[in-house]
């Protein structure tokens, strides 16, 4: 059955969003004939998808929000701020702050580092010869994540779109006085929304991704500026220098837990 929506909500929703009650995708019995993923979203994410792969080397500062449950039931929201340069294929610095310094992921093509900035130690290993590699590497070997991945690896954002069960395009809005058009997408596991400046140039301004868990009600808000795909990033951008006082520690794998020792017979 479907659920009632009352007429003032319907309304205020319409006023909002600037069309009329009547054509809201909400309001809508679906047909057969209408695609579950729009096909406009899916054209303006790839538009961007493209543009961004095909970029040889970019730096970009992200301002990134995230929900932190304080205990059962209460909720806050922190923030974080990457700043990310990258030369494809083989290159990625990127450093995570808040008002302080706190952690630098270095990659050169040959070597990967992690910088604790508030501990004041650093590991380095051998890495893989790609960017894609190595975030694979070090998230199944060693458990440490690159921040913001999918805007790294050489096809952003993976298959996000492509695995969507639903997928909308919702017009024309602003993110920081920057006109963009605004989709999300759909599947099992998440929900995610990306804003993407309107224009020759379509860069991603801003995401947001939650999780249908229902066990969890958190999500992630990412805000992207200083976007800049023209200026080189030579080599010494990426390579690692010990910060004075820093030591360094060993990059230890994860490692199953070992079965319980058999009792002898």
């Amino acid at each position: 059955m479907k659920r009632y929506k009352p007429l003032f909500a319907t309304f205020a929703l319409a006023l909002f969003m600037g069309v009329h009650p009547s054509i809201l995708a909400a309001d809508k019995e679906p047909t057969a004939e209408e695609p579950k993923v729009d096909p406009q979203a899916i054209s303006i994410l790839n538009r961007a998808v493209d543009h961004l792969a095909g970029a040889k080397q970019f730096s970009v500062s992200a301002e990134v929000w995230g929900d932190i449950d304080l205990e059962e039931g209460v909720q806050a929201q922190f923030t974080k701020i990457l700043d990310i340069r990258l030369r494809r294929p083989d290159h990625v610095q990127l450093n995570v702050r808040t008002t302080v310094p706190k952690r630098s992921f270095y990659y050169d093509g040959k070597n990967f580092t992690l910088l604790d900035q508030q501990k004041g130690f650093y590991g380095t290993t051998a890495a893989p010869a790609t960017i894609d590699e190595t975030i694979t590497k070090m998230e199944d070997d060693f458990g440490v994540e690159f921040p913001i991945s999918d805007i790294l690896i050489s096809r952003p954002f993976g298959d996000g779109a492509k695995n969507a069960k639903s997928g909308q395009y919702l017009g024309i809005e602003p993110v920081l006085g920057i006109s963009c058009h605004h989709v999300a997408f759909q599947n099992d596991e998440v929900e995610w929304q990306a804003w993407i400046e309107d224009g020759p140039v379509p860069l991603l301004r801003k995401a947001v991704i939650k999780s249908k868990d229902a066990n969890s009600s958190q999500q992630a808000i990412a805000l992207f500026n200083k976007w800049d795909l023209s200026t080189e990033l030579p080599d010494f951008v990426f390579a690692f220098d010990p910060p004075p006082g820093s030591a360094k520690i060993e990059l230890v794998p994860t490692q199953e837990t070992p079965a319980a020792p058999q009792p002898a017979k």
